[in-house]
């Protein structure tokens, strides 16, 4: 069972609005070690730099996509056992579910629906 406060998550979004939105989220469940990225190329970067345990990612995005980059972090010796969480709109629920990312949420999503998209795959939080 993961302790909420020891996860360090990066939020990736092109619209700060989102990523806001993701940062309240997570912070109303108790995670408070967020990073934010306004692009693919930026959250690499960043995923090579220092190490994190999810990283919630939107899929449409000016330059690398949010499956891009699911498939760099993938294909990644060190990167590849991060959670990798595709946010979009449910019309693009097909492309999040290709067995490149491990888990979707739709957007607009809620505390409710990203705590259980968490807990599905890390466990229940405390």
């Amino acid at each position: 069972m993961p302790v909420a406060k020891s996860l360090k998550v990066m939020v990736v979004d092109d619209q700060q609005s989102m990523r806001g939105l993701a940062r309240q989220c997570l912070k109303r469940m108790g995670i408070v070690n967020v990073s934010l990225a306004a692009s693919g190329d930026a959250a690499l970067k960043e995923l090579q730099s220092a190490k994190f345990d999810v990283v919630i990612s939107d899929l449409n995005m000016p330059g690398m996509s949010g499956v891009d980059l699911a498939k760099e972090v993938k294909a990644h010796p060190v990167l590849n056992s991060v959670l990798f969480l595709l946010a979009t709109s449910e019309m693009y629920r097909e492309q999040a579910e290709e067995g490149i990312v491990d888990h979707f949420v739709a957007k607009p999503f809620s505390v409710a629906d990203l705590k259980g998209a968490l807990e599905e795959k890390l466990g229940a939080l405390s």
